[in-house]
């Protein structure tokens, strides 16, 4: 069976990995690929059928190494390398061993699942940039708090805004293997959307930058009894929330920027070049992350009209009080029902109180 995705077309085979659901992800790097201006060498990690390194290479310029254990999608990459009529390096090594000999200019890692086992090596052998894929988001958001703390040292519970945590405590990983080697990141993007979490940074080997990343790297204080929360940074402490409430404390997550403005506007400038998409989909959703504040972390609508027992006000009377206000608030990318704001729980719970009356 041959799809064609993008410019490209792909032969599948059924004992090698190949996940349609993941199209429109494909879809949205091909863009940052297309973004990043200085572009050498990018090795697909674990590449299975090689859909994301071809794209990488045809649509977007790049010099693609490709990558995979399995000797069937060794075959089958090279097979599809073919078919688009190029011709690539093509390994069939396990991929820690590949990144630890050798040294890429943008490395990306796409697991069936976590990408813990792999990041060690990555952030080894990533010299420029570094993309990241990982669906097991149970671990990361507090759903399953054990595997989170195996995989990634990172405790951290179900909230009403989970998908944040999530994507905040992977890149948060990601920042901490990178200062041992002593490189720091910038986000140029990352979202989070149905099963799976999508990074891309930048990466740059100096002891300033690593310590500019760490500083970044911090916990969030939740109080789950009135909704209240508040950022620290590693070494700082405070026990009790304003209501009397123990804080529960997790992390240890990106407290940092989740995108560099300027870069995903030239991403929805360049959504036009796609092809065999539908460019609209792609166009709203790149607007959506780019009309998101910085602040850290949402708030529900229900969660607190619940507390607050109180009819859920509309999204946009709460964000143009919050706005007339002087704060700053805006809708999420990765919910319809969450909102962020740089004003703090009891000011948010007095609108509420006030478009209620």
């Amino acid at each position: 069976m041959i799809v064609t995705e993008g410019k490209v077309k792909i032969k599948l085979d059924k004992d090698v990995f190949y996940n349609p659901k993941m199209t429109f992800c494909r879809h949205l790097d091909v863009l940052v690929w297309k973004c990043i201006e200085d572009k050498r060498d990018m090795l697909d990690a674990l590449a299975g059928t090689g859909i994301r390194g071809i794209r990488a290479k045809v649509e977007a310029g790049y010099e693609v190494i490709f990558n995979d254990r399995n000797p069937k999608a060794f075959e089958l990459i090279k097979e599809n390398l073919k078919l688009n009529g190029i011709t690539a390096e093509v390994y069939n090594r396990d991929a820690c061993a590949l990144m630890k000999e050798r040294k890429f200019w943008h490395i990306d890692l796409d697991p069936f699942g976590s990408p813990a086992e792999f990041m060690d090596s990555a952030c080894y052998s990533a010299k420029r940039y570094l993309s990241v894929t990982a669906t097991d988001t149970a671990a990361l958001c507090g759903s399953a708090v054990e595997s989170g703390l195996r995989k990634y040292f990172v405790f951290a519970e179900m909230t009403e805004f989970y998908p944040e945590v999530g994507l905040r405590a992977l890149i948060g990983f990601i920042a901490r293997c990178l200062a041992v080697y002593e490189k720091g990141l910038r986000v140029l993007i990352a979202w989070a959307r149905e099963h799976y979490y999508r990074v891309h940074v930048t990466v740059k080997k100096s002891l300033k930058s690593a310590k500019e990343s760490v500083k970044k790297v911090g916990y969030l204080l939740y109080c789950p009894k009135c909704l209240n929360r508040a950022i620290i940074k590693v070494g700082e402490c405070v026990e009790r929330c304003d209501c009397g409430e123990r804080f529960r404390i997790y992390g240890p997550l990106w407290l940092g920027e989740l995108k560099d403005n300027n870069f995903v506007n030239e991403m929805i400038k360049r959504v036009e070049e796609l092809e065999n998409v539908d460019k609209n989909k792609v166009k709203k959703f790149l607007k959506s992350i780019a009309g998101e504040i910085d602040a850290p972390f949402g708030y529900s609508i229900h969660a607190i009209s619940r507390i607050l027992k109180v009819s859920p006000p509309k999204m946009d009377r709460i964000l143009e009080e919050l706005k007339e206000m002087g704060y700053e608030a805006s809708r999420v990318h990765y919910s319809g029902i969450v909102f962020k704001t740089d004003a703090d729980i009891k000011v948010v719970k007095d609108v509420f109180l006030a478009l209620n009356t």
